[in-house]
């Protein structure tokens, strides 16, 4: 477990599979409004998440060998992160051998260091593996989590369209060279960000 000032970040367990489900829901619609159409977020499914996220867990292999963590405030989640090794063949010629699958924290959670911490305890999990660089895929829109990657030292190395629903998204590709610096940067002075408790 890692400790911040307001939560702690911990490894992902089959048991954490609704909760999962229901943050990856609420945080879609609560970030994808007017970027993604109504309907779709509407039609959402945290039952159908959940399961997904259940079968992760359950056998990591399956699912490119990656590893999850949840954040927490006061005994409940209130966000998750999954990294593994990188799936698109572009950026893995590009030397960015791992790959940040996922990071949402819900909006009452955020700018408290948690998704910071996230992004340190995926950056550690993927050293641990010996990969030495990552990158992520964001909606070009979402200009909060592009900030935030900016934040940290993220550069855009790539860009590519998605069809969802009949519509073309732009999503841009973060990297960071070095995985190192990355957990150096996400380690908060006032938190024990970069030790385990």
């Amino acid at each position: 477990m890692v400790r911040v000032s307001d939560g702690s970040i911990r490894t992902a367990t089959v048991a954490d599979a609704s909760a999962i489900g229901s943050i990856h829901v609420e945080a879609w619609r609560e970030t994808y409004v007017g970027i993604v159409p109504d309907h779709v977020l509407a039609g959402l499914s945290v039952e159908g998440r959940a399961a997904m996220w259940g079968r992760h867990l359950r056998d990591p292999t399956a699912s490119n060998a990656s590893a999850a963590f949840v954040a927490e405030r006061g005994g409940t989640i209130v966000g998750f992160g999954c990294c593994g090794a990188q799936r698109a063949e572009m950026l893995k010629a590009q030397g960015y051998d791992g790959e940040f699958i996922a990071i949402y924290v819900l909006r009452t959670s955020q700018h408290r260091g948690l998704g910071l911490a996230l992004m340190g305890a995926m950056a550690q999990e993927l050293r641990r593996r010996q990969l030495e660089a990552a990158s992520l895929w964001v909606l070009r829109e979402n200009t909060g989590a592009r900030r935030f990657y900016e934040g940290i030292g993220g550069e855009v190395v790539g860009e590519k369209e998605d069809i969802r629903d009949q519509r073309i998204f732009i999503e841009v590709a973060y990297g960071w060279r070095n995985l190192a610096e990355l957990v150096e940067r996400t380690a908060s002075p006032d938190s024990d960000s970069a030790k385990p408790a």
